[in-house]
């Protein structure tokens, strides 16, 4: 059985004994198309579990996607100048949310500072080193949804996963301008695996 995302597994399932109870009752010559619509929702909406590196440093992905633009440029959030990694989220999922670093929540936004009027989920981290991370993501659209299952002054593990997001968002993850980038625009990343960057700390004699 393909491990489902939890945010939708009670629909899929209800969906599922409708399903096998039209089959029983019409026949699979009347719902053989439905059924191939519903395994196609399993795939997209599936829920596997990630390798995360054992690097204490690095920054991994929080989505699986492509890497669309590595910039440096503004961020609204934390009010710095930063570097700016994009991606863009795979079309056909798997639709989770991963945690890029270890530390605490320290602030969560629905909405941007920059373009208040769309909508806008955006989460800063702080390790216990004192380096911080934002991730924001762009829901303008309605076909676009997300939850975040962590609040503020809550604490995640590297690759833990905090979220669920749909479908094909943009994202943008803030890092400090010291953060070395360990990709190229055009890579895939898987979340939760993946390494994009790694803070950099100056050694001390």
């Amino acid at each position: 059985m393909i491990p489902i995302a939890r945010e939708v597994r009670i629909v899929l399932i209800a969906i599922g004994v409708i399903l096998a109870y039209l089959h029983y009752k019409l026949g699979l010559q009347s719902v053989w198309a439905f059924w191939l619509v519903y395994f196609l929702l399993l795939f997209i909406f599936r829920d596997f579990s990630r390798k995360v590196p054992s690097k204490p440093l690095a920054i991994v992905s929080p989505v699986d996607g492509k890497v669309t633009q590595i910039e440096e440029a503004y961020d609204p959030y934390m009010q710095r100048v930063a570097k700016c990694i994009h991606l863009r989220q795979a079309t056909l999922g798997e639709f989770n949310v991963h945690s890029p670093i270890e530390g605490n929540v320290q602030n969560l936004w629905v909405i941007s500072p920059t373009e208040p009027t769309y909508e806008q989920l955006a989460i800063h981290i702080q390790t216990d080193e004192k380096d911080d991370a934002v991730v924001a993501a762009n829901l303008k659209s309605i076909f676009r949804h997300a939850t975040c299952s962590v609040s503020t002054g809550g604490r995640v593990g590297q690759g833990q996963r905090c979220g669920f997001m749909a479908f094909a968002c943009n994202l943008v993850i803030y890092l400090p301008t010291s953060a070395h980038i360990a990709i190229k625009p055009g890579q895939s990343v898987r979340a939760g695996s993946d390494k994009l960057a790694e803070f950099v700390h100056e050694s001390r004699s």
